[in-house]
């Protein structure tokens, strides 16, 4: 049963952040143009995620208990169903609970995190997409696959285990390895990012594999820390070669 299963909760993944944008200018005369809303700067490819995020949220919220335990068992991410559907052939239970494990979340708290963490990671990493055409779809892409290469990390190191795991951290991991080469690819001649990259990369699997690990260890937050360490590797991979996917961008 669904009610009996204990629940992986992704915790929503941090992390230090490198200085991704040129310093200071020298100030001038010349009068500041005023911000725009950031809601009006999202990407596309954010800001269509963020709505499927939110839009999964409010309708399981809406579910009564035993349509929310029925979408729980076709959608949360269990290992030993995984491992059974594979087994039996039946590949679309399985890739429905791999891609779609990622758009529910355990709480307001949850979804929120999340969010929060999509919204600073992501536009940097949507923007390093763009000198070919075709940024958002990939960027799209490259969320889900990062989701999926968490969740199959997450069964590959808990075989046969009844617990499940939902949650976008995952991909949002692997937003995260992406937005570190995108602030790369967008830095400056000269700007020295090596550094600031590496160390972010390290603060963010202390704190989301490695504090993440002995939150579950000690039973204080039963945190998927796998899916956080598989999401993240998984975006360190692909985003090079989603970087390089589509036709250059033809001058305007």
């Amino acid at each position: 049963m669904v009610q009996d299963m204990s629940l992986y909760r992704e915790g929503a993944p941090s992390g230090g952040q490198p200085e991704s944008v040129p310093p200071n200018q020298e100030p001038t005369t010349s009068p500041q143009k005023p911000r725009e809303p950031i809601f009006n700067q999202l990407p596309v490819g954010v800001a269509v995620l963020i709505g499927l995020i939110i839009v999964a949220h409010l309708v399981f919220s809406l579910l009564n208990p035993m349509a929310q335990a029925e979408a729980l068992a076709k959608f949360a991410l269990s290992p030993a169903l995984f491992a059974k559907d594979l087994s039996a052939g039946d590949w679309m239970p399985a890739l429905t609970m791999l891609f779609g494990y990622q758009f529910l979340h355990g709480g307001t708290l949850h979804i929120v995190m999340n969010l929060a963490m999509l919204l600073q990671a992501g536009p940097i990493a949507e923007a390093g997409l763009r000198r070919n055409q075709g940024s958002t779809l990939r960027f799209v892409l490259f969320f889900l696959l990062c989701g999926a290469g968490g969740g199959l990390f997450f069964c590959a190191l808990n075989p046969g285990a009844q617990a499940v795991t939902i949650g976008a951290s995952g991909a949002i991991s692997g937003v995260f390895a992406g937005f570190l080469w995108g602030a790369i690819g967008l830095a400056r001649p000269g700007q020295a990012m090596l550094k600031p990259v590496l160390a972010s990369a390290v603060v963010f699997l202390l704190i989301n594999v490695g504090l993440a690990a002995l939150a579950r260890g000690f039973n204080f937050v039963p945190i998927a820390w796998e899916s956080h360490l598989g999401g993240f590797v998984a975006g360190l991979i692909l985003y090079p070669i989603f970087a390089r996917l589509g036709r250059p961008n033809t001058p305007a």
